[in-house]
């Protein structure tokens, strides 16, 4: 090991040695490469230097542009809206909502998390529900329990008792209503869900769900036909989309599809 760090030091030592005047060198002198080691540096970083200022003198133009449209975005929405008559001013925010900020912003799910303030007083999923299983409105923050059986006493019992139990909910946002048929005695139910206007309102879903449910619903609801309502099993913290397919939560087993112009959902009891 003593013998390698002696020729690497005799290596370093010998590079350095100034032998500018010795006339019988046949190949490039110690201060010939001493000299080119500098320029090639001196190079590198006069390269580099001006490779920085050109990226911070984008950056600087880029920003410069930014806040000028952000100034004539801005006024051209104060015109728009100190030149509004009351007869006009319906028509113009729909104007500066589709021509100005929809497409610029669109529905994308982080700008409605970042720009519109979270107003909920806590998550309403945070809440105990009485059933696992639930369909959840968006504009309201409504569940409502898709099981057929509840725990409050044993599931015989319930069948014998028969009947059949009907359980509805409307959103008033979307128009939406929701109604479940269940037979105990058969252990099988059917939920009805009529779409109405099929409204979701990013705003409202801020003053009922935290951010992070807001995020996660709306990822599972896009580029589905029903978005104003979810399946939320509450056991596991899990939405599911109300969509045409089976599917199967816990001892439920469920089957949705599209008929007469609204969503049905026949329910089945699979436990034993």
């Amino acid at each position: 090991m003593k013998n390698i760090w002696r020729k690497m030091r005799d290596c370093w030592l010998d590079f350095w040695e100034d032998d500018e005047l010795d006339m019988d060198k046949k190949h490039l002198s110690q201060h010939d490469k001493r000299s080119l080691l500098y320029g090639g540096f001196m190079i590198g970083v006069a390269t580099f230097g001006l490779f920085s200022i050109g990226i911070i003198a984008g950056n600087i133009w880029t920003n410069h542009q930014n806040q000028k449209d952000m100034e004539e975005f801005l006024g051209t929405v104060v015109t728009y809206m100190a030149t509004a008559t009351d007869d006009e001013y319906e028509e113009i925010a729909q104007t500066i909502r589709h021509d100005l900020v929809y497409s610029q912003y669109g529905q994308d799910v982080e700008n409605l998390i970042r720009y519109i303030p979270n107003t909920a007083d806590g998550c309403c999923l945070e809440r105990e529900l009485p059933e696992r299983i639930n369909l959840v409105f968006l504009n309201t923050g409504a569940a409502y329990g898709l099981e057929i059986f509840d725990n409050t006493e044993p599931i015989e019992s319930q069948r014998e008792r028969g009947g059949t139990m009907i359980t509805s909910g409307y959103d008033e946002i979307s128009e939406a209503h929701f109604m479940m048929m269940s037979n105990p005695n058969s252990g099988s139910a059917t939920a009805s869900i009529d779409r109405g206007r099929g409204i979701v309102s990013a705003h409202k879903m801020k003053t009922h769900f935290c951010d992070d449910c807001i995020r996660e619903i709306l990822t599972i609801v896009e580029d589905e036909f029903i978005d104003e309502a979810v399946i939320y099993d509450a056991e596991e913290k899990t939405f599911y989309p109300v969509t045409e397919g089976d599917l199967q939560i816990g001892d439920y087993a469920f089957h949705t599809y599209y008929e007469d112009g609204s969503y049905e959902i026949e329910i089945t009891y699979t436990g034993e």
